[in-house]
């Protein structure tokens, strides 16, 4: 029963952050404003997925779900870049390369979604989850855009020109969300889905969009 008020409480705080950032967004620059608005949505996306998987008890079309519940495998990238991008103050990262790399993942994301089956997961109590379970790679791919993203992360937090609240918590998150895949691949499940690190990239992105906001 824990698990369960655990779940439903850390879903209902992503879904507020994820407001948060749209309100954000309102303020940001137009050089980010419409790609964090994609990112926003494409999340949202993700969360109205798994608050269906968790209020539906009927399985019958929960598998439609597929192309929205995988979202994060583009979401958090493209979270990623954006705010790289703003910690780095425009070094290192350009941001046309976000739009090539928001392209480049949605060829690659249909690609997943049309050729890798996923099976629908009854989670005791916590409805349903999805998983890949004859195509792990896909975790060891996005478990290593992750690990790649924290020893950048790293190397640069010292650098002059950088925030370094804003870096510590691309860490922070990094770490959470490299641990939290590597224990679910191993068949340790803590909760029904892994959200802890998708919170920790949404706070890190609110945290950002808070560094270039415009003046109302």
């Amino acid at each position: 029963m824990l698990k369960f008020y655990i779940y439903i409480s850390l879903l209902l705080i992503i879904i507020i952050l994820l407001f948060k950032c749209f309100y954000l967004d309102l303020y940001s620059p137009k050089k980010v404003k419409t790609i964090a608005l994609i990112t926003i949505l494409v999340m949202g996306l993700r969360y109205a997925a798994l608050l269906i998987l968790f209020l539906v008890s009927n399985i019958k079309y929960l598998y439609l779900l597929k192309p929205l519940f995988f979202m994060n495998l583009i979401g958090v990238p493209l979270i990623i870049l954006i705010v790289l991008y703003i910690f780095m103050k425009g070094h290192i990262i350009n941001f046309s390369c976000i739009f090539i790399a928001l392209g480049i993942s949605i060829i690659l994301y249909v690609s997943i979604m049309l050729k890798c089956t996923c099976f629908l997961q009854n989670s005791s109590n916590i409805g349903y989850t999805m998983i890949f379970a004859q195509d792990t790679y896909i975790y060891w791919v996005y478990i290593g855009i992750n690990t790649i993203t924290l020893f950048l992360a790293i190397s640069f937090i010292n650098k002059t020109y950088i925030n370094r609240i804003g870096m510590s918590i691309v860490i922070l998150a990094s770490i959470a969300t490299i641990i939290e895949y590597i224990v679910w691949i191993a068949g340790i499940v803590l909760i029904a889905e892994n959200i802890i690190g998708d919170m920790l990239w949404i706070i890190a992105l609110i945290y950002a969009l808070n560094r270039v906001k415009k003046k109302a």
